[in-house]
């Protein structure tokens, strides 16, 4: 095919099938507080936030540095689209429409800086969510994820494999929310706990 019926072709699927779009963005709020085990707040803490649909959102740069109020909390808001995607819930073959939004913290971990990123997708039956951790890999993106040992169930940093066993990912997830106010700001509220580390 010549070039310029390629470029004819070209034209008419787009006449018949719309030219794609890009997503739209969206505001979305993120309201976080940082307790501790005992549920005492986590006060003056830096932590870096950033919205998954941010560009280039695993880098060490994206999303804004914070610092968490005397009650532990902060609050981050952007302009960034949100992700749609499509889930396995209740059944193996049944997959249910989502609209996704991904929130990174990078917070400290024994001395290392990890980046926690809690996705959460919003279905009909409400908000889901689940968390990662992840490492910054050899070209400074957060990619490594922290290693799961099933045998032992405890984790274990990406390289170093035959290190130090910890009970838990330093950060649990205790409360997700997250909805759409009257004014069409995607809103989400996260409690996370952090952890004091038993190491094996």
């Amino acid at each position: 095919m010549s070039k310029h019926g390629g470029t004819f072709l070209s034209g008419v699927l787009t006449l018949f099938l719309g030219a794609a779009q890009p997503a739209l963005a969206e505001t979305i709020q993120v309201n976080v507080r940082l307790v501790r085990e005992d549920g005492s707040p986590l006060a003056n803490t830096a932590v870096r936030v950033v919205i998954g649909s941010e560009k280039a959102a695993r880098s060490p740069d994206a999303g804004k540095r914070l610092t968490t109020d005397a009650d532990g909390r902060l609050r981050y808001q952007v302009e960034a689209p949100i992700k749609q995607r499509r889930i396995k819930l209740d059944s193996f073959f049944a997959r249910h429409d989502s609209q996704l939004v991904e929130v990174g913290l990078e917070l400290e971990l024994l001395g290392r800086r990890a980046l926690y990123w809690v996705e959460i997708d919003l279905v009909k039956a409400g908000p889901l969510a689940g968390m990662h951790v992840f490492l910054p890999g050899r070209s400074g993106q957060f990619d490594l994820p922290l290693r799961f040992n099933d045998k032992s169930h405890s984790w274990s940093f990406p390289d170093q494999p035959d290190g130090m066993q910890l009970t838990g990912m330093g950060v649990r997830l205790l409360e997700h929310h997250m909805k759409i106010s009257p004014s069409g700001v995607w809103m989400v509220t996260l409690k996370m706990e952090k952890q004091q580390f038993t190491v094996r």
